[in-house]
């Protein structure tokens, strides 16, 4: 059986040994190369790209290679696809594995219904069968791990995890991500970590737990009591950067570092938006960065206005000016806010 990442055992994904069980989820639009950067600073053990479809990586298209840009100084790192078909999925992972990336991982879990209704995502992983065939011709087409990531099932009456990464185990697969909730429930009520648990038990792989990380230490009791080998963070450190930092750290010393002030979290944000604008260019970093800045400002007193203000960001000036208005009306009376985002995680 694999063992729970600690200090004394290190999380392996196949031959890769990951510096920590503290993962980072796929988002759609957030895991672009800036993002993936910060987060392999603040100690991530694997970082991944954004949801690439595999046909649109076969056929060359500029926009889904855009999304499969490897920095050599961020690493370890997986490229994740999406797709239904075995040739296709198993090109698409050549053509990553030869630009750079470390793992290939599978979506075989995203709700979305363009995604779903092709085939693929959480529609893929119903038929157990078809799934094994196309994550097997994946790992024949490359030298480097590939992992999946999945949700519990597609509803409450069609729980197969379990029974689906026994499949994948025997063909190959390293490594599997286990959302804790169905299809059917999208992003809505609690994710189930006994469910995770259970496909834990049931193979020999690393089970990496998925939805509703927001505790440091639930996270370390969870790995340490063999529930899971690992967890991937997701919307918990959306708008709160640092939470991750302080998920890595707790997990491998058991010091529980402070909350960010205020100020930090600014001076944080900022930073990402620098590392935008550096990456993108001025125009259209700001454009992307709009959604972190709102995030960024929405604790903040009197946010209303300054919320007001960014889907008007074009210019730097206009941002710095906002960062030195919110840091003027600091926290509002609810505290911080933490954003809900649901779009491309699987």
């Amino acid at each position: 059986m694999s063992c729970a990442a600690t200090p004394t055992c290190p999380l392996r994904v196949g031959s890769l040994e990951l510096p920590s069980p503290v993962l980072v989820a796929p988002m759609v639009g957030i895991t672009d190369a800036p993002f993936r950067a910060l987060c392999q600073e603040m100690g991530a053990g694997l970082v991944t790209t954004e949801m690439v479809a595999a046909e649109a990586v076969i056929r060359h298209i500029p926009a889904a290679l855009r999304l499969l840009e490897f920095s050599p100084e961020v690493k370890p790192v997986a490229a994740q696809l999406v797709g239904c078909d075995p040739h296709a999925m198993a090109e698409a992972a050549r053509i990553c594995a030869d630009r750079g990336a470390m793992v290939i991982d599978a979506n075989l879990g995203c709700p979305v219904k363009k995604v779903v209704s092709r085939g693929s995502g959480a529609t893929l992983a119903r038929d157990v069968g078809a799934t094994a065939r196309v994550l097997e011709a994946m790992v024949k087409a490359v030298d480097v791990p590939v992992t999946v990531k999945m949700r519990l099932g597609w509803d409450a009456k069609s729980i197969n995890a379990p029974e689906l990464a026994r499949a994948l185990q025997d063909v190959g697969v390293a490594m599997v991500t286990v959302h804790g909730r169905t299809r059917a429930q999208g992003y809505s009520g609690r994710a189930d970590w006994d469910a995770i648990a259970c496909v834990k038990a049931a193979v020999a792989i690393p089970v990496i737990g998925s939805g509703d990380v927001g505790d440091p230490v639930e996270i370390r009791r969870d790995i340490d009591n063999g529930r899971v080998d690992g967890v991937v963070v997701a919307r918990g450190m959306l708008g709160n950067y640092q939470f991750l930092r302080r998920a890595v750290h707790f997990v491998a010393t058991g010091e529980l570092l402070p909350e960010p002030t205020f100020e930090q979290r600014i001076a944080f944000a900022r930073r990402h938006l620098e590392m935008l604008i550096e990456h993108y260019g001025e125009a259209r970093a700001l454009t992307i960065g709009r959604k972190y800045v709102a995030w960024t400002i929405k604790g903040c007193a009197g946010a209303a206005r300054l919320r007001a203000m960014v889907q008007d960001l074009e210019r730097r000036p206009q941002l710095e000016a906002l960062w030195d208005l919110a840091l003027e009306a600091g926290v509002g009376p609810q505290g911080w806010y933490v954003p809900v985002f649901t779009s491309g995680e699987g």
